[in-house]
């Protein structure tokens, strides 16, 4: 099993560090509602809906083209060689993009609001306003085959098709990955304010904004979705304490203390770790960078300080747990062993006991079975609650979890969020942008740093508890980050 789980985990960072063909440069366009974004293979075509407007981007010379103004209203396009084609009331037109001239009308039944089409060969997507579906239209045959309902909340501005699925833009500045069967989410990715069209070109994603037509970096896998880039370069203080007592330290020959800082996650990746005293960290499976702190018997040392400094890339990424990933999990729910840890319950009280079983008993009653995200989402709901108790309600329900520190880069300050480990995802980050309403996505923003999880501290032996000693400090208390500070910054 833990070789299996190795395996999976080395094929997930090979994914993740899969370098994505992209044009960095981005194309400013004389525009002010561009709903129209199409590529025929060499010009990238911009239709603005406001002034009527049809302009070209030639690729190849990297330059802008003439701009038509169109006798008909344009929405969103799409390229069906050797046209584009844009929607109407009850009409899709077919446009000659050289000249600007109307080829053909297209009729459309019942379709008297459509706002964005995508192709795949000869079949149309076409999306609705009206009635919030997604028609499907042959543009040979010109005949309508169906619709159904996307599963998307806001209205859709925008839409393309890319490798098998559609790309829809809604107005709230996301693009959504959807089956083009049925319109269920299968990620979703945030944009920048204001975006329209969308288009692929050889990988790399582009969106219309006004005045602008900008790449977006991206990356995707199964498992989740990331975007809007920062890097930084960082320095900070480590302290460690040393929680042995004097009685200890003449007891015991040696005493050691092993941490792990700085996770290399699918939301971060950290290069660079530099440390002084010079300390040589070491890299985990999991990409955490470790060390250990080993005393001799008789040490009076009681913190031992790091000044470190380091690079860290970060992304906003989301998890998403579509209807793939959520049939994985029901076909392999076995827990790796190292996580079985995070299951312990034995520090609860009677009282904090009684009140995490209610809750498990009662959940298993009316859900037993159902996907433990649903469970996430229903104590996040539940303000009844104290959120000190969360931890432990997971913990019963089988869902391992432990407290991981972040720290916000653009608010300075620490903060504490819960990570819940999910076949076959692994840690997904329970932060405050995690909304019960869409259980299924799990959001962590592009300027918070994962520092370390408490739990995963070791200490050995472990420091004695008597009447005459002070209490030992806890795991959680050990590692202390301090004087954080950004050196550089920049936004991709």
């Amino acid at each position: 099993m833990k070789k299996m789980a190795h395996k999976i985990l080395k094929c997930v960072f090979i994914l993740f560090f899969i370098p994505l063909p992209l044009f960095t440069d981005n194309i400013e366009i004389d525009s002010k509602l561009p709903l129209g974004l199409a590529y025929d293979g060499s010009i990238l075509w911009v239709g603005d809906a406001q002034n009527r407007s049809l302009t070209g981007y030639d690729f190849t010379q990297k330059k802008i083209l003439a701009t038509r103004i169109l006798p008909y209203g344009i929405r969103d396009l799409a390229f069906w060689q050797p046209h584009l084609v844009t929607v109407a009331p009850n009409f899709i037109y077919v446009i000659n993009p050289i000249n600007g001239d109307l080829v053909d009308k297209i009729p459309l039944k019942g379709i008297d609001d459509p706002v964005a089409i995508a192709l795949d060969m000869h079949q149309a997507y076409i999306f609705n306003r009206a009635d919030k579906k997604i028609y499907r239209v042959h543009l040979v045959d010109r005949m309508q085959f169906g619709s159904f309902t996307p599963e998307i909340d806001t209205d859709v501005r925008g839409m393309t098709f890319y490798k098998g699925f559609l790309w829809v833009i809604t107005k709230d500045n996301k693009a959504i990955k959807l089956s083009p069967k049925d319109g269920t989410q299968v990620s979703f990715l945030p944009l920048p304010q204001s975006t329209y069209g969308i288009a692929f070109i050889d990988g790399a994603m582009y969106v219309s904004r006004p005045g602008q037509v900008r790449s977006i970096d991206f990356i995707e896998t199964e498992n989740y979705v990331a975007a809007a880039k920062r890097n930084f370069t960082l320095s900070a203080k480590l302290g460690v304490a040393l929680p042995w007592s004097t009685e200890d330290r003449l007891r015991e020959s040696k005493m050691v203390v092993r941490f792990a800082i700085l996770p290399m996650t699918a939301h971060q990746r950290l290069t660079g770790l530099r440390a002084k005293p010079t300390t040589r960290f070491q890299r985990q499976e999991d990409g955490a960078y470790t060390s250990t702190i080993t005393l001799e018997q008789k040490s009076t040392e009681k913190v031992h300080t790091y000044e470190l400094q380091f690079q860290a890339t970060l992304f906003n990424l989301t998890h998403i747990f579509n209807g793939q990933l959520l049939r994985q999990y029901f076909k392999n729910p076995t827990l790796p062993d190292e996580v079985h840890a995070y299951l312990d319950l034995s520090t609860l009280n009677t009282n904090e006991k009684k009140i995490v079983d209610n809750f498990r008993n009662t959940w298993l009653k009316k859900n037993d079975g159902k996907h433990p995200i649903y469970a996430i989402a229903a104590v996040q709901k539940d303000t009844s609650i104290d959120k000190k108790l969360h931890c432990a309600i997971y913990r019963a329900l089988g869902v391992p979890c432990r407290k991981m520190l972040f720290y916000d880069l653009d608010k300075n300050h620490e903060k504490a969020y819960l990570q819940v480990f999910i076949q076959p995802t692994g840690w997904v980050t329970i932060t405050d942008t995690y909304a019960h309403t869409k259980p299924k996505e799990f959001p962590v923003a592009n300027n918070e740093l994962e520092l370390y999880s408490p739990e995963s501290t070791y200490i050995h032996p472990k420091p004695r508890v008597s009447e005459k000693l002070p209490p030992p400090l806890p795991a959680s208390e050990l590692l202390n980050f301090s004087a954080i500070r950004v050196i550089t910054s920049s936004i991709e």
